[in-house]
């Protein structure tokens, strides 16, 4: 018998990722912080749902998917974007391999919110902005990050797109 894996919190990200201001604010606080996005999203997704999560649930996940997201992720994530910017090969080529290296990315960025999902199961429930900014700000606490003025910035943003109707200055007051 095949288990066939919840694929919500993946249906959730395709469907997130596209709005105003979500891959930006993700994109910058990956960037400059060195954030996984995937956890960043999962903080959110499980917020949404109504599901809280403690600094060991978090602790718990980044062990979980550590290793995956640096050897798998990042270094796919590397070359791709080292490929946008060479010259040693013939640009052409180099694209059709930029974008078959782009698309095993994102299959492993699949591939990860699978492992996360399937670590801690978030049910269905109703959740608020609150709920997820006090998941973002355990990501940071176990990261051992403070976020800037920037973070909060992006983390704002980052609500406000997910969050019908949330203005930027009520999800600023929610970090602080």
């Amino acid at each position: 018998m095949t288990v066939t894996p919840d694929t919500s919190f993946w249906d959730y990200s395709l469907a997130v990722y596209p709005r105003p201001a979500v891959a930006e604010a993700c994109l910058a606080l990956q960037d400059r912080r060195g954030l996984d996005v995937n956890l960043l999203l999962f903080c959110c997704w499980a917020g949404e749902r109504g599901q809280g999560l403690s600094t060991d649930d978090i602790a718990g996940l980044v062990d979980a998917v550590g290793a995956w997201h640096e050897q798998v992720v990042v270094a796919l994530r590397g070359a791709r974007r080292w490929l946008k910017t060479q010259d040693a090969a013939p640009s052409e080529p180099a694209e059709t391999l930029r974008r078959a290296i782009k698309a095993e990315e994102l299959e492993a960025e699949r591939l990860e919110q699978l492992i996360l999902a399937g670590m801690v199961p978030v049910a269905e429930g109703q959740g608020d902005p609150a709920l997820a900014a006090a998941n973002l700000g355990a990501y940071f606490a176990v990261l051992d990050l403070a976020p800037g003025d920037e973070d909060r910035a992006d983390l704002a943003a980052l609500l406000c797109g997910l969050f019908d109707g949330l203005r930027m200055d009520d999800a600023l007051t929610l970090f602080g």
